[in-house]
């Protein structure tokens, strides 16, 4: 595998020869880097070896400037939308950029957030529109209310931290998103979500994303057009079931 620094983050190029299959873009939390993401990343694409990966860093530059960079604790109400709006429109462009250099459409991306890349990641598909394979969000928040229409996102999984945010409402948000017809599933750790258990669940899920990737037919690939653009388990069971 080779590595890439570039300015937004870090690209590490899939195992495989050839193009990659899919791409997942890993969102850092707001107010932290890509760099210790880097062994995570490079652990989970050891598991999906025609996968491109991207880690980007800096969320907190995708918001208005004049809004401050409050912690993600402190997102609450009106607040909360002021500076997720601007910032999931800034990442929709930079996606896009990064589907295109790829050859791929949105059916084969899947997201990755950590705190507030994980609620932003959450944000775009579910209020915004964005259509992509996937969604694998650690200790995010999940913005209410959800609006009546929704973009396309094929699953959500959800791994809540207790020393992260929001992991209450870990079983109300499985089932609101379920009830509105997402395959959702979700388990809630002790740890961290950087601890051995979280990297671990998070790989499993993210192995079943790519797949789901790697299996789209929603969309035609662009590829085929060269001219186109340790934490222990809490309850050891899936919060969705």
């Amino acid at each position: 595998m080779t590595r890439k620094q570039f300015s937004q983050g870090l690209h590490l190029d899939p195992i495989a020869l050839g193009s990659p299959e899919a791409l997942v873009v890993v969102l850092a939390d707001r107010g932290t880097s890509a760099a210790p993401l880097e062994p995570v990343a490079t652990r989970w694409a050891k598991t999906v070896p025609t996968t491109a990966f991207i880690a980007l860093d800096g969320i907190e530059q995708l918001e208005p400037a004049s809004c401050g960079h409050p912690g993600h604790a402190m997102l609450d109400g009106h607040a909360e939308f002021t500076l997720i709006v601007p910032a999931a429109r800034n990442l929709e462009s930079n996606l896009e950029r990064q589907l295109r250099s790829l050859r791929l459409n949105p059916s084969r991306l899947v997201l990755v957030g950590f705190g507030y890349g994980g609620t932003l990641a959450l944000h775009m598909v579910l209020h915004q529109g964005w259509s992509c394979a996937g969604v694998l969000a650690f200790a995010a928040k999940l913005i209410r209310p959800l609006p009546r229409v929704m973009g396309t996102v094929n699953k959500v999984r959800l791994i809540g931290c207790v020393r992260g945010i929001g992991h209450s409402s870990m079983r109300d948000d499985v089932a609101l998103l379920t009830q509105r017809g997402i395959d959702t599933r979700g388990v809630l750790l002790s740890g961290s979500a950087l601890s051995q258990e979280g990297i671990r669940h998070g790989g499993a899920y993210l192995v079943e994303l790519v797949a789901t990737a790697q299996r789209s037919d929603r969309f035609k690939d662009e590829r085929t057009a060269r001219g186109s653009p340790s934490g222990t388990q809490i309850r050891a069971r899936d919060a969705g079931s």
